[in-house]
C-alpha cells in the first residue's frame, strides 16, 4: 500500500498511527507529497489534491483520513478499535477531533497565505472558538485508554499533537486533564513519538508543511 502524505500533516499522522496499531505499518510505503507545491496535483491520485490518500495494491484509491483508518481497521480485523457497540460514539468523537484539526489548519493558513495587514482577526477568533469548543468537549468526554486505543482517541492524539506543533502547546495551560491524557496515550502508543512532526521535521529539512 502507498500512502501519500507529509510529515507535518495531522491527518496523515492519524493514518500512520492507525496503521502501526493495526500491525500494518510494514505494508505501508509513505510517498511524501507537498500539496502547497503547484505541481503536486500531477502526482497525487486524489483529484482534490488533498492528503492523505491511500492507494492499495490493486490500485484502489481511498481518500479522507477517516475512511483510510476505517479501511485499515477492517483490513486488520481490529474490531476493538471501532467496536460496533460504540461505533457511533467513536465516530462522533473522531469527527469532532477532525473538526478541531481543520479549524487549527485554517488558522495556520490564514496567517501563512495572507500579508499580515490582511489577516482577518475576526475569522481567526471564530476558528479559535471552534478549537476551544472541541477541547472543552474532549475534556468532558475523554475515555481512558485501554490496551488498544480506539479511532477517536487516535484522532484526538493527532489533534493535540498538531496544536503542540503549530501553537507551541498553548492549550496545555488551560486543558491540564487533556495534557495528562495525551501523556498516557504517548506512553501506551509508541507510534505517537515515531510520527512526531517536530522530531521528524528536524531530521528532514525539506519536509512539506501543511
Amino acid at each position: 500500500m502507498k500512502l501519500y502524505s507529509s510529515i507535518p500533516s495531522p491527518f496523515g499522522r492519524k493514518v500512520k498511527m492507525t496503521a502501526s496499531i493495526c500491525g500494518l505499518a510494514d505494508q505501508l510505503t509513505v510517498s511524501p507529497l507537498d500539496t502547497n507545491d503547484p505541481d503536486s496535483a500531477a502526482s497525487n491520485p486524489n483529484p482534490l489534491n488533498k492528503i492523505p490518500v491511500l492507494e492499495t495494491e490493486s490500485g484502489q484509491l481511498i481518500a479522507d483520513s477517516r475512511v483510510i483508518c476505517e479501511y485499515l481497521i477492517e483490513r486488520s480485523g481490529r474490531s476493538d478499535m471501532l467496536p460496533n457497540s460504540r461505533r457511533i460514539d467513536i465516530l462522533t468523537g473522531a469527527a469532532i477531533a477532525d473538526g478541531c484539526i481543520e479549524a487549527a489548519l485554517l488558522m495556520v493558513y490564514e496567517r501563512r497565505f495572507r500579508d499580515e495587514s490582511q489577516v482577518n482577526t475576526a475569522w481567526l477568533n471564530r476558528l479559535n472558538q471552534k478549537v476551544l469548543g472541541a477541547l472543552d468537549w474532549a475534556t468532558t468526554n475523554r475515555q481512558s485508554i485501554e490496551q488498544t486505543p480506539t479511532l477517536d482517541q487516535i484522532t484526538w492524539a493527532a489533534a493535540l499533537g498538531y496544536l503542540d506543533f503549530r501553537f507551541s502547546g498553548e492549550w496545555r495551560t488551560r486543558y491540564t486533564e487533556l495534557a495528562l491524557w495525551l501523556t498516557q496515550f504517548q506512553q501506551m502508543v509508541p507510534s505517537y513519538l515515531a510520527t512526531d512532526p517536530m522530531r521528524l521535521s528536524a531530521a528532514s529539512q525539506a519536509a512539506p508543511s501543511p
